[in-house]
């Protein structure tokens, strides 16, 4: 056997100089080879230019939607018989020519957009009346009123069997808990710019928040594979492929080979949407891209992103689309069984170079780092497995020890001062959320905390957090208040189920002000076939009854009152005291009804939070 040789230090040397060389070549590789977009808020050098209304915006943004999204907004007959109506609006819409009148692809976002898209349509296309709606989703659904008003006769409206439920539930915000749908919708003023200003270095950026919403029920649902002939159009249809909501319609043409859909867009899919939402599967929206490319289309119709031609540009982009979704999942799914945390994935999963760079992959709507912790979120739950954090002392505490440790309030300003000055926005954003919890009533620490957001606002390549981090720097800065919910009107909701308008609102009671409490409220909607209802308060639990011929309990108060008047009372339209004074409400005791919905929170006069009972 050999003795081991034994190395000098000069061999030592050579062979440390060599591993280090190794290591940092792989590390350079590693750092050209993938994307780290969280750099913009980290200490990285960000070029800044404005949108026409003033507002400050990352430079790459402006170059990257030029790629996808037209400078100037067009009408375009893609194939015979079929118009892309593009860049108008938020939601572009396909127009294809029947035998006697036009299919539309999408209503729009309100009846004010439907409006424009009629004109346009006559002006442009033809004067031919438009009998036939497909909705590709639960978004675009709101200017079908419009159309219908326009149309002198029986409207059909083709859907997914899904989109009338949810859009009753929650407004087609995809609310996976309907209670919540008021905290999606004030969520998603944040995300849509809704209070951002119209001008100015905050300006908002475009949004598709509608104004007049003119729903008009699926009449016609279709199901996946089911070939229907419309107005002498031959259609298939695909409705098994989720992307933003589980209600989507793929459409397929195939006399001219041309398919119509909402999983091709612009940028990178938006797996996690900050206003909250359903999962997002990406396996599923990956499945709807693969049949979209495997139906070898020669016109690709979308509703977000420029109208596509030619075999095989519509091939490389599709399969492009689909390796960026997929190498999102599967390294997620890697990290996972590796053992790394939520937090770890944020910035271990990060896109390559390679796929990063084909233009429907850019990050100009959501960020790549939120998505692997929602997979991990949906697969595993809250625990990140570290048993340090099974529990954690109380969010405020925590800060006030975290200040404390730090050395006080006055050592955190001068820290915060320093990192915002070298760019270290991340931290400077953590650190400062921590101050102002300690300290809400502290001005400086409030303006330092805005300051940071407002960068991280300018410095994003993505629009939905820009609106968040200015939405939230104005609020700091007392110059907007954010709503915690945002009810739609007592119209929009007049449709649902009277069941669900009175059983939804149990979630609202007030624990404290209940405790002890035993009483049980019958509910009748008279004009609405359901039964009469009921509301059993049981200290600290408001058990919905469905029908109080049912129940086992005779009930010690009753109200008889309007499905109107209930529902503008449900949203707030009413106060307590409005709705039991309505002409339409009578009760048998009007003092002790009023003293059990006491015991419920009530919205405030704005309609955007609410009061508790225990609180006022």
């Amino acid at each position: 056997m050999r003795k081991p040789m034994k190395l000098n230090s000069t061999t030592k040397s050579i062979k440390l100089f060599i591993l280090t060389a190794s290591l940092s070549a792989t590390a350079i590789a590693q750092d050209t080879m993938f994307t780290s977009p969280q750099n913009v808020y980290n200490d990285s050098e960000v070029v800044l230019t404005k949108y026409n209304n003033g507002g400050v915006v990352n430079a790459s943004v402006i170059e990257n939607v030029a790629k996808t999204q037209p400078e100037e907004a067009y009408i375009k007959q893609v194939t015979d018989g079929v118009w892309a109506i593009t860049g108008y609006h938020f939601g572009y819409k396909t127009v294809i020519e029947g035998e006697t009148g036009l299919i539309i692809y999408d209503s729009g976002d309100d009846i004010e957009e439907a409006t424009e898209i009629l004109e346009l349509v006559r002006k442009h296309i033809s004067e031919k009346p438009i009998h036939t709606v497909i909705y590709s989703h639960s978004h675009y659904v709101f200017g079908a009123q419009a159309i219908q008003q326009a149309f002198d006769g029986e409207l059909k409206v083709i859907g997914h069997p899904e989109i009338n439920k949810n859009v009753l539930e929650s407004g087609g915000l995809g609310a996976s808990i309907p209670e919540l749908s008021p905290t999606l919708t004030a969520r998603a003023y944040e995300q849509f710019s809704v209070l951002l200003p119209a001008e100015g270095p905050d300006a908002k950026s475009p949004t598709p928040i509608g104004k007049t919403q003119g729903f008009v029920p699926v009449n016609t649902p279709v199901t996946q594979g089911q070939t229907m002939t419309v107005d002498g159009v031959e259609m298939v249809f695909y409705t098994d492929f989720d992307s933003d909501t589980d209600d989507q319609v793929i459409v397929y043409l195939p006399e001219s080979k041309t398919v119509l859909n909402n999983h091709l867009w612009p940028t990178y899919p938006n797996f996690y949407t900050l206003r909250g939402s359903v999962y997002r599967d990406p396996t599923v929206w990956a499945e709807g891209i693969r049949l979209i490319r495997d139906l070898n289309p020669e016109h690709l119709i979308n509703t977000h992103t420029e109208p596509l031609s030619g075999h095989d540009e519509i091939q490389t982009t599709l399969n492009g689309y689909y390796d960026g979704i997929m190498y999102l999942y599967d390294q997620t799914i890697r990290g996972i069984l590796q053992g790394k945390t939520p937090e770890e994935l944020t910035y271990s999963v990060q896109l390559p170079q390679d796929l990063a760079e084909l233009p429907h992959n850019q990050m100009t709507y959501g960020e790549f780092s939120y998505y692997p912790k929602n997979i991990y979120y949906h697969a595993l739950g809250w625990f990140n497995g570290e048993a340090e954090t099974l529990n954690r002392i109380e969010p405020n505490l925590q800060a006030k020890k975290i200040i404390e440790g730090f050395g006080g309030v006055d050592a955190v300003k001068q820290e915060l001062n320093k990192t915002i000055a070298n760019n270290e926005l991340a931290w400077s954003a953590e650190l400062g959320g921590y101050l102002v919890r300690v300290v809400p009533n502290d001005e400086e620490a409030k303006q330092l905390l805005a300051d940071t957001l407002r960068q991280m606002g300018y410095q994003t390549e993505a629009s939905i957090p820009r609106s968040w981090y200015l939405t939230k720097a104005l609020e700091l800065e007392g110059k907007v208040q954010i709503p915690s919910v945002v009810f739609s009107d007592a119209n929009s909701i007049i449709g649902s189920p009277a069941e669900t308008l009175v059983g939804q609102f149990r979630v609202r009671l007030d624990p404290i002000a209940s405790y002890g409490e035993d009483q049980m409220m019958a509910i009748t909607i008279k004009d609405s076939d359901a039964p009469t209802m009921g509301l059993h308060v049981r200290s600290t639990v408001a058990e919905f009854i469905s029908d109080t011929e049912d129940y086992n309990r005779q009930a010690d108060l009753e109200i008889s009152v309007s499905k109107r008047t209930w529902a503008e009372y449900f949203v707030g339209e009413k106060s307590l005291d409005q709705m039991l004074e309505s002409a339409d409400v009578s009760t048998n005791h009007k003092d002790d009804v009023r003293g059990f919905f006491s015991l419920f929170d009530q919205l405030n006069e704005s309609k955007t939070r609410f009061v508790s009972p225990s609180q006022s």
